[in-house]
C-alpha cells in the first residue's frame, strides 16, 4: 500500500482557531473612533462652557440632563429588578399541563375538503 502524499493529507492549522468570547462585547474601531470623536466634541464644548459661552453652557446642561435621566432610569430599573427577584418562586399551577389539552384532538368544526384532482 503506497504511503499517502502531502496533497492527500488533511491540512491542520498551525494555530488555534480564535474562539469568540461571550463575556466581552465586540467593539470595532469604528465605534472607538466615534466615541473618541464624541468625547472630543464634548470636551471642547465643556472648555467653552468653562470660559463663559452661553450656548456651550446650555448644551452641557442638556447633555448632563439626558445623562442624569438615563442614570436615574437605570437605577430605578435595578431597584425593581432586585425587588422582583426576592420573591421569585415557582407557581404550582404553572407546573401542570395546559387545561385545554386532552389526550385527543378537538373535534373539527369544518370537515376537511376533498381533493378534486
Amino acid at each position: 500500500m503506497p504511503s499517502p502524499t502531502k496533497a492527500s493529507l488533511p491540512k491542520t492549522p498551525s494555530f488555534e482557531p480564535v474562539q469568540t468570547s461571550r463575556m466581552l462585547p465586540r467593539i470595532s474601531f469604528r465605534w472607538m473612533f466615534g466615541l473618541t470623536t464624541i468625547g472630543a466634541i464634548l470636551a471642547a464644548v465643556g472648555k467653552a462652557a468653562g470660559s463663559g459661552g452661553a450656548i456651550a453652557v446650555s448644551l452641557m446642561f442638556a447633555v448632563g440632563f439626558i445623562v442624569a435621566c438615563f442614570a436615574a432610569y437605570a437605577f430605578v430599573f435595578f431597584i425593581a429588578l432586585s425587588v422582583s427577584s426576592l420573591w421569585h418562586g415557582e407557581v404550582e399551577d404553572a407546573l401542570k399541563g395546559s387545561p385545554f389539552a386532552a389526550d385527543q384532538l378537538p373535534p373539527q368544526i369544518l370537515p376537511p375538503r376533498e381533493s378534486r384532482s
